[in-house]
């Protein structure tokens, strides 16, 4: 793995992220971010970031691409193909990158736990948490839903993150980013 970087990683995933569903690009970019954040202690750093990067890539080509935002229904209803999609998408990725297999095995443990919001090894937990936490931003819901699905999305997340997040840091934080969510989404509905 040693001529794999971040750079590499990112620019190659770009280019599946751009055919996934709305935003999936700029919402990998921000869990990246969270994952350095919560994940800068662990030694396999770089292949949590990996994951990171192409934990959607399982969308590819299942949400169709003359859409510009989605809704709740339609998330749950192509999930499960795109979670069906992901390890065989993310193994040919890793495989074309030159990933070797005990590497391309964590990715895809990695990638699954992110898929079923559920961690049971601490590296999972980094990028469990950071899906989530990178959701809790209203460019997250400008990006991918319409408008009249946000508050159901935040109702969902306040609902349902108090078990998905595992994290010191995640369980620190997210109840205030969901509160300036929940601010940040009645402001832009008043302006609408």
């Amino acid at each position: 793995m040693s001529n794999i970087n971040e750079n590499k990683i990112k620019e190659e995933a770009e280019k599946h992220l751009l055919r996934c569903r709305p935003g999936d690009r700029n919402h990998a970019l921000r869990v990246v971010e969270w994952i350095k954040e919560l994940g800068k202690n662990h030694t396999d750093l770089l292949l949590i970031i990996t994951a990171g990067y192409i934990h959607d890539i399982g969308w590819e080509g299942v949400f169709p691409a003359w859409k510009e935002k989605i809704t709740f229904d339609e998330l749950i209803q192509f999930e499960k193909q795109a979670n069906n999609n992901s390890m065989k998408f993310a193994t040919n990725f890793l495989n074309d990158l030159g990933f070797e297999d005990d590497d391309i095995v964590t990715i895809n443990r990695l990638i699954k736990a992110a898929d079923e919001h559920k961690s049971e090894k601490d590296d999972e937990a980094v990028i469990v948490d950071a899906d989530q936490l990178s959701k809790m931003n209203i460019n997250h819901l400008k990006e991918k839903f319409k408008p009249s699905e946000w508050m159901k999305m935040h109702e969902l997340w306040f609902r349902k993150f108090p078990e998905r997040i595992q994290t010191e840091k995640g369980k620190e934080i997210y109840p205030s980013l969901l509160d300036k969510l929940k601010n940040a989404i009645e402001k832009e509905i008043a302006t609408t």
